[in-house]
């Protein structure tokens, strides 16, 4: 299976298609009630509508499920866009669909699951600093992408840095930088403040605002031992991965080498999201699937140990269903 993945070919994207939907028939045709999240304005909009929908719940899951795969496929084609692999492949979109389909709660439609889609968004622009002649005009729009996420989930603030640190990567360090970054985050605000005042809403708004702040302490339910498996599977990958990539770093143009320290960076502050999540830790690893994807999608890219690379793929399927069906 892993070889049907490792071509950059529609076959491929169908192959996608198929086996996303394959992980999710279990809530797709067994849809679990769950409770909507709605702490950010922008995620109150969209699930109060979601909920006035007829059978809201299996539609979310429907949603959830059209909302990874655009992911999934918009991961791989930034890999692909700028040569991050030595080798144009699907495996980044398909272990973007696999880590993203693990668990129940990653199946649900979540604030954490739509700021996600920015958070990619601003990774792929920040990934055209090295080579632009307008690296100003690229800062606004990852503050804006940024401005947009936080606005569905306030965690994303702790990506900030993530924009800072990795403008100083691909160019230098320049004080305005940081002031046009969070140029770039207040104007999704002020235009949403301006919404809300103007329809009469901004007061309700903020107090809303105000006391979904007091839930950030909440303690997150633990699935038990049976949810670190992947994890023991994931560190080993990781480990060998990062070894082959740091090896080969300095192979890879400039370009490349910094596009790759920032995905190190990203994968440092998905780290810290999951601690700092403050409704269920899993919701987070959206945002860790992205780096994940990646170096993941670099091990299984080698054609050495075929078999053992097909044996952690199918283990990972098979987890993601037993997980589906046996919720925790």
């Amino acid at each position: 299976m892993v070889n049907l993945f490792r071509q950059n070919t529609v076959f491929a994207a169908v192959l996608l298609v198929a086996l996303l939907a394959l992980l999710r028939l279990p809530v797709l045709f067994n849809p679990q009630p769950y409770i909507f999240i709605q702490t950010a304005p922008l995620s109150n909009i969209l699930f109060s509508w979601v909920k006035s929908l007829p059978d809201p719940i299996r539609l979310s899951y429907v949603m959830a499920t059209v909302l990874v795969l655009m992911q999934a496929l918009l991961v791989n084609y930034i890999v692909a866009k700028h040569g991050i692999l030595y080798k144009d492949t699907f495996l980044p979109g398909l272990f973007f669909v696999v880590l993203n389909s693990l668990y129940p709660q990653q199946t649900e439609l979540t604030p954490q699951l739509v700021s996600n889609t920015f958070i990619i968004l601003m990774f792929q622009r920040l990934c055209y600093l090295y080579e632009s002649d307008r690296p100003l005009l690229i800062v606004i729009d990852a503050g804006m992408y940024l401005g947009f996420a936080w606005l569905f989930n306030y965690d994303v603030a702790i990506f900030l840095p993530y924009i800072l640190i990795s403008v100083v990567i691909f160019t230098s360090f320049n004080i305005r930088y940081l002031i046009l970054t969070l140029i770039g985050i207040a104007i999704p605000l002020y235009f949403a403040a301006a919404y809300f005042y103007l329809t009469n809403q901004f007061w309700s708004v903020a107090a809303f605002t105000v006391k979904s702040f007091e839930r950030t302490l909440q303690v997150t339910q633990f699935g038990g031992l049976v949810s670190l498996i992947p994890l023991l599977l994931l560190v080993p990958i990781l480990l060998i991965a990062s070894f082959n990539l740091q090896a080969n770093f300095f192979r890879n143009v400039v370009k490349t080498r910094r596009i790759l320290q920032s995905i190190a960076l990203l994968f440092f502050i998905g780290i810290l999201g999951v601690f700092i999540e403050n409704t269920h830790y899993i919701y987070a690893l959206f945002y860790l699937s992205i780096p994940l994807s990646v170096v993941v999608a670099y091990y299984f890219i080698s054609t050495k140990g075929l078999i053992i690379k097909e044996v952690l793929l199918l283990l990972f399927i098979g987890l993601s269903i037993y997980y589906q069906l046996k919720p925790f």
